[in-house]
């Protein structure tokens, strides 16, 4: 039961404007609710703010990637130090979005090849860095099982106030859950009108399965006009080369 989801949790859609640009105007519709899910994060453990979060979905192209964005441009925004981790190996976009290099990143990271203060990127945005995924391992669950990852996470602990970790989907991968395991918090995306409720259930029993501490979803791809929620649609869980969620535009 998804009783996570709350009013103030629903996220337009954005149609004839790339998302990213709207982000850009604070009195944007987007902005005010990214804004909004700032304050549920904060009441959302009993120390506040989570020192990592990380940010799936049940299935490719519900707007996790671009979520995970908006909320670590918003910290930054807000004055937290703020570091942005593509995590999904497999189909990485944050380097993408924010036109920067994705050669190196965490997967040199937790190969042991390198450290995390070295290959930190600037975004243009005050307040946030990007560690973005790297080069796709062919092993890429092993690394994000491993010691390596638990290290990344505390050493990002001692320069950032918070993490935002852009997973893979839970379903079809180990990647999510394993990740989930290690971070403080965990954010379910669910597209409305999109997102079957009984593949929500079941993704959000394999985050706690692996003792993921969930605090909340969000709702994106909001239309107040289509406000009876419908889950008829099937959906493949085929994940790598079809698409990337910043080809599907608009995300949110």
């Amino acid at each position: 039961n998804l009783d996570i989801l709350e009013n103030d949790n629903l996220f337009p859609r954005v149609r004839d404007e790339n998302p990213i640009e709207a982000l850009k105007d604070r009195k944007s519709a987007l902005s005010e609710a990214y804004l909004s899910l700032e304050t549920a994060l904060r009441f959302s453990t009993p120390e506040g703010m989570p020192t990592s979060l990380l940010v799936t979905s049940t299935r490719p192209a519900e707007g996790k990637s671009t979520s995970s964005f908006a909320i670590a441009a918003t910290l930054a925004r807000l004055g937290y130090r703020t570091l942005l981790i593509d995590a999904d190996m497999r189909s990485p976009s944050q380097h993408e979005m924010l036109s920067l290099s994705n050669e190196r990143g965490l997967s040199e990271v937790l190969s042991g090849n390198a450290t995390i203060d070295k290959l930190l990127q600037d975004t243009g945005y005050e307040n946030l860095k990007l560690l973005p995924a790297g080069r796709n391992p062919p092993n890429a669950a092993e690394l994000l099982s491993g010691v390596h990852m638990d290290e990344t996470i505390r050493d990002a602990q001692s320069l950032f106030d918070v993490e935002i970790v852009d997973a893979p989907p839970v379903m079809g991968l180990a990647d999510a859950p394993l990740i989930a395991s290690k971070a403080a918090g965990t954010l379910m995306i669910i597209e409305a009108n999109g997102t079957r409720s009984r593949q929500a259930q079941v993704a959000l029993k394999r985050l706690r399965g692996a003792r993921a501490n969930v605090l909340g979803a969000v709702l994106t791809k909001f239309e107040a006009k289509r406000a009876q929620f419908g889950y008829g649609y099937d959906y493949g869980y085929g994940y790598g080369n079809d698409r990337s969620e910043s080809d599907a535009h608009p995300v949110l």
